[in-house]
């Protein structure tokens, strides 16, 4: 059963473009290469550098020559856009996918690597299914964590174990990650608003895991932010 709901998850993001080969434990990154990308500093420093989001912690990779680097502070890298104008912003230690994007708010989501999942299952010889999940873990070869090499890991990438994904989505308002869906973006808007809220998801027929919808709803709530 693992292995479907796996398959649907990945067969979702695939059709995003995200992932063309299935991630693994050797390669466990959002792009299936590294992306030439420009990255933006909350101060609005520019650079540009290969990119990758390396699946674990949602940390941003980067090349230099074949070796592969993690900025000291994730957090210095506000945003990145990469080649296909794709955009990402960092929120709360997460680099969000932007969907799209107003002065007052931006929805978009987040992706992880389900490393629970991965290893959730019996302890052997009577251990507890955490502690064994969490002595896996450590011992687990993960690529771009242990071996930083990046011509090594991409030939091994097909020798790791397939790897999970967890899928979220956000709206970010004010620099805070709220979740997509009607109870937590309700409590955003003034309370005279909440009811015409309603209507309107109804009207629309609002699914809040569709990129539209969400859109939708996006441009329905910034001009109420803003008030």
């Amino acid at each position: 059963m693992r292995k479907f709901i796996f398959a649907g998850i990945w067969a979702v993001l695939s059709s995003f473009g995200l992932f063309a080969i299935e991630p693994t434990t050797m390669w466990p990154y959002l792009f299936d290469d590294f992306q030439e990308a420009t990255f933006y500093t909350p101060k609005g420093d520019k650079g540009k550098a290969k990119i990758n989001i390396h699946l674990l912690r949602n940390d941003l990779h980067y090349l230099n020559g074949s070796k592969i680097y993690s900025p000291d502070n994730q957090n210095d890298v506000a945003r990145l856009i990469l080649a296909d104008s794709t955009i990402f912003v960092r929120c709360e230690n997460f680099f969000i996918e932007v969907w799209g994007e107003t002065p007052q708010a931006i929805v978009g989501r987040r992706v992880t690597g389900d490393f629970d999942r991965l290893l959730q299952g019996t302890g052997a010889y009577g251990t507890s299914a955490s502690t064994s999940a969490i002595d896996k873990l450590s011992s687990l070869q993960i690529g771009g964590i242990t071996d930083l090499n990046y011509d090594f890991i991409r030939v091994e990438r097909e020798a790791g174990e397939a790897l999970p994904v967890t899928e979220r989505l956000y709206f970010v308002v004010n620099g805070k990650l709220y979740a997509a869906n009607k109870r937590t973006v309700s409590k955003l808007l003034p309370k005279s608003e909440q009811k015409a809220f309603g209507s309107f998801l109804k009207e629309n027929d609002i699914k809040w895991k569709d990129a539209e919808g969400l859109r939708k709803v996006l441009e329905y709530i910034s001009p109420r932010l803003a008030q």
